[in-house]
């Protein structure tokens, strides 16, 4: 289920991004703050709706509504905060972290589990892509219930190399074939489907995890 309802996220977002102005998270590690891409609350509010700061207009990340901070400290993952639209309508800047936890501190995220990465630099996009952007140097993390596991930093040409490796991997097993099924039957064709399950390979690799050199 949990792969499921990733793929129906990633589905809608992919079609919308092109139409709406997208709002990622943001991500501290090491005392500095980044944009992240990763949405970890989404499977929360699947299991606690009443959580939900604000309804979303339907089920696509762009317009789930809120801004959500994120932060690694101690080897441990945890939602900072949670911003919600305030007084002015354009910016998400009224904290609703107390509404979710009633201790107003940082939540530990013990559900989040998989191969993560943070984008380092001048976001890019290729000629040929212009939803998912590109860095000169990334962050890849582990996380397993919440606790970070190995990290690497990676150039793009590295990552890029290690993508390869963990795709060519998943593309050997039925897990990778009963995906491509499931997002052909949401919709996509073949070929985006192909496209989509390579850009997002971190995640549904998530077994095969950073290997010791």
């Amino acid at each position: 289920m949990k792969h499921l309802y990733t793929i129906i996220l990633l589905l809608s977002t992919i079609f919308t991004w092109a139409q709406k102005k997208y709002e990622p998270e943001n991500i501290t590690w090491n005392g500095t703050t980044y944009p992240y891409r990763y949405h970890h609350m989404e499977q929360y509010f699947r299991y606690y709706p009443d959580k939900r700061p604000v309804p979303n207009m339907d089920t696509t990340i762009v317009n789930r509504n809120y801004i959500a901070a994120f932060e690694v400290k101690d080897k441990k993952f945890f939602l900072n905060n949670i911003y919600i639209n305030g007084r002015n309508p354009k910016t998400k800047d009224l904290s609703v972290l107390a509404e979710l936890n009633k201790k107003d501190e940082p939540m530990f995220l013990s559900w989040v589990s998989g191969l993560f990465d943070i984008g380092l630099g001048t976001e890019k996009f290729l000629a040929n892509d212009s939803l998912v952007p590109i860095y000169d140097n990334y962050i890849v993390f582990e996380v397993q219930k919440g606790n970070i596991g190995r990290t690497e930093t990676f150039t793009y040409n590295q990552l890029k190399l290690f993508k390869d490796y963990q795709h060519r991997r998943f593309k050997q097993t039925t897990e990778y074939q009963k995906l491509m099924r499931r997002l052909i039957y949401n919709g996509m064709t073949e070929g985006e489907a192909s496209l989509h399950v390579y850009q997002f390979i971190l995640f549904y690799s998530k077994s095969n995890f950073l290997k010791k050199t």
